[in-house]
C-alpha cells in the first residue's frame, strides 16, 4: 500500500522526530488520535501576547522544517498547535518555548480562512486509450479491503505475469493469474500485517521467493512489531516463510540487490516505526547455509517514517544504490549513493517545503527518456487529517539532471494521491502516468480517484481523468498482464473504516487499445 503505515506527521512540532506512514501501496495507518471537533473553543477573555516570529519560528522549526500558516485552514490551527505542544512536551527538546495560546494566535492571524482546491486543466482530446473494468474480491468473508500492496510479477512461469496481493485485514500474500476464467486466488503466505512484497531469488536457487515487508500492527505503534519474511519457493509451487529480521519497528518495504558485486543479494529496509521507532537498514548477506539465513543489519539512517527503499543506479556510476522515501515531519527523499562494497554517500535528492507535506510513494523511473533515473513522487496521505482537501498534494516528477538536489516539477495537483506509477499507457513509445488517490472524506465534491497524465513531447503532460467519486485506491501497479504489449492497470483498494464495503478490493483496468 502506499501509506499503509501511517500516524504520521510528528505534526509540526514533533520534536524528537515523533512519527507515522503507508507506502508503493502500503498504508501506514497514520494516528489513531481524536480528530479535530468540528467547531473548536473561542480564545480565552483573558489577554494574551501573541508570539513573536521569531519565537514560533525557533520552536516549531526545533526538528524540522517551519510549518508555513498556509498549510493548515484557520480554523484547525488551534488544534495543531495543541497536538504540537503535547509532541514536544514528550520529546527530548529542553528548550525555552512560548505558551501554546500565542502560537496559536500567531498562526490563526495569518492563516487563510479556507485552502481552496484549483479546478483541474484537462487535455482537450479524449483519452487516448480505452479501458475494461473488472472489480475481484478477495477470498473470504470480508467485504471491506484493505489491500495495502499489489505488484505485477512473475512467479512459476516467466511468461504469465501474476497479480501479487497484500491483504491487510487477512494478514497474507495472495496471487492471481489474470488469464484464470474462475479468479482462483493463491495463499501464498500468511504474515503479520504484509504492507509490500517482492519477488526475488533469494537464496539463487532458481526458484522464484517473495520477500513481505510486515508493519505487525494495523494501528500506529511503537511497539516493535515489524518484521521482515522470506516467503521461500519450494519446487512444487509453495512457500515456506522464514523471518529474517524481527523486533523492530513496523517495516513498509524492503528491497534485494546486490550491493557488494560478491554474487550475493543484501537488504534495504524502510522501517517506519511511529513515534520512537523507525530507521533506514542495510542488511548485509553473510548466508552460508540456506537452512540458516543470516543478515547482518546496519542503520543507514536513524529517522522514522520511511515509507519506500527503491534500487536503481541513481548516478550512473555502475554501482547500485538505493532511493528512501522519508515522510512524517522529515517530507524528504533521500539518495544512497552506493560505493560496491555495501557502503553508501547520502544526497538529499528533494525535500518537502513543509512538514504536512503527505509523502505517500515513489518510483524509480526513467520518465523523460534521458538515460537517467527520476524519481515519480506522491504526496497525499490525509489518514492524519482528512478534514480539509489539500491544494499542495498531488504528482510530482523529481528529474535527474546529474547534481542534486534534482530538478522538481509538479505533474498534477491531486487531493489524497497515494501512488503512481508510469507506463507506457498509449503506447506510443514514451511513459504515461497513472495516478490514484485515497480520500476517505471526500468533502460531498466530485474529485478525481484515478487521472492519466498522457505524455506528450519529453516532460510535458496533459491530465485525462478515468475515475471520478471512488476515491479509496491506495496502490496501483501497471504491465502487460495478456502478452499483447499493451500496459493495463491493477488497482488496490483500501476502507479505513469498516462500515463502507465496496464492490470489490483488487480492480483490473484492462487496456484495449486506442480509441
Amino acid at each position: 500500500m502506499n501509506a499503509v503505515c501511517s500516524s504520521r506527521r510528528v505534526w509540526w512540532m514533533a520534536a524528537a522526530g515523533v512519527v507515522v506512514a503507508i507506502g508503493g501501496g502500503a498504508l501506514f495507518l497514520r494516528e489513531a488520535l481524536t480528530p479535530p471537533p468540528t467547531s473548536l473553543p473561542s480564545t480565552p477573555t483573558y489577554s494574551v501576547v501573541e508570539a513573536t516570529s521569531e519565537e514560533v519560528h525557533e520552536v516549531c522549526g526545533a526538528c524540522h522544517t517551519y510549518p508555513p500558516a498556509d498549510s493548515f485552514p484557520r480554523h484547525l490551527w488551534r488544534h495543531e498547535v495543541k497536538r504540537g505542544f503535547d509532541f514536544l512536551r514528550q520529546s527530548r527538546f529542553d528548550i525555552p518555548y512560548p505558551s501554546s495560546e500565542s502560537v496559536a494566535l500567531y498562526y490563526e492571524k495569518r492563516a487563510p480562512v479556507e485552502l481552496p482546491v484549483p479546478e483541474p486543466t484537462y487535455a482537450p482530446g479524449p483519452c487516448p486509450a480505452r479501458f475494461e473494468t473488472t472489480s475481484w474480491h478477495l477470498p473470504g468473508e470480508n467485504k471491506v479491503p484493505a489491500v495495502s500492496n499489489v505488484n505485477i510479477v512473475h512467479l512459476s512461469d516467466a511468461k504469465q505475469p501474476e497479480v501479487l496481493v497484500c491483504d491487510m485485514r487477512g494478514n497474507r500474500v495472495l496471487a492471481l493469474k489474470p488469464n484464470d476464467p474462475f479468479n482462483r486466488w493463491r495463499v501464498l503466505g500468511e504474515v503479520s500485517y504484509p504492507a509490500h512484497a517482492e519477488v526475488v531469488d533469494l537464496d539463487g536457487d532458481g526458484i522464484k521467493d517473495i520477500l513481505v515487508a510486515c508493519l505487525g500492527s494495523f494501528y500506529p505503534t511503537d511497539d516493535k512489531v515489524g518484521s521482515v519474511v522470506w516467503l521461500k519457493g519450494e519446487a512444487d509451487g509453495t512457500f515456506t516463510p522464514i523471518t529474517l529480521l524481527d523486533g523492530i519497528g513496523r517495516v513498509a518495504d524492503v528491497q534485494a540487490a546486490d550491493f557488494r558485486k560478491c554474487g550475493k543479494l543484501d537488504l534495504v529496509v524502510a522501517e517506519f516505526g511511529w513515534l520512537k521507532t523507525g530507521e533506514v537498514l542495510y542488511l548485509e548477506n553473510r548466508t552460508t547455509d540456506w537452512s540458516r539465513p543470516n543478515f547482518v543489519p546496519r542503520v543507514v539512517d536513524d529517522r522514522h517514517g520511511a515509507i519506500h527503499v527503491p534500487v536503481g543506479d541513481i548516478d550512473g556510476d555502475g554501482n547500485l544504490d538505493f532511493v528512501a522515501l522519508i515522510s512524517q515531519e522529515h517530507e524528504t527523499i533521500v539518495a544512497f549513493l552506493g560505493r560496491g562494497d555495501g557502503t553508501f554517500r547520502k544526497e538529499t535528492i528533494w525535500a518537502g517545503p513543509h512538514p504536512a507535506y503527505g509523502s505517500s510513494g515513489i518510483q524509480l523511473v526513467d520518465l523523460n527518456g534521458d538515460k537517467k533515473l527520476d524519481v515519480l513522487y506522491t504526496n497525499g496521505d490525509v489518514l492524519d487529517t482528512s478534514e480539509f482537501l489539500k491544494p499542495y498534494q498531488g504528482v510530482q516528477w523529481l528529474e535527474n539532471r546529474g547534481v542534486f538536489p534534482f530538478t522538481h516539477h509538479p505533474l498534477a495537483v491531486m487531493p489524497g494521491a497515494h501512488r503512481a506509477v508510469a507506463a507506457d499507457i498509449d503506447g506510443d513509445g514514451d511513459l504515461d502516468v497513472i495516478a490514484v488517490s485515497l480520500l476517505p472524506d471526500r468533502k460531498g465534491r466530485s474529485l478525481d480517484s484515478i487521472i492519466l497524465l498522457e505524455q506528450t513531447a519529453p516532460g510535458t503532460f496533459v491530465r485525462h481523468s478515468l475515475e471520478k467519486d471512488s476515491c479509496d485506491h491506495i496502490t496501483c501497479a501497471a504491465g502487460d498482464l495478456y502478452g499483447d504489449g499493451r500496459a493495463h492497470l491493477i488497482i488496490g483498494d483500501f476502507v479505513p473504516m469498516k462500515n463502507r464495503p465496496l464492490s470489490g478490493a483488487v480492480r483490473l483496468w484492462k487496456n484495449r487499445g486506442h480509441r
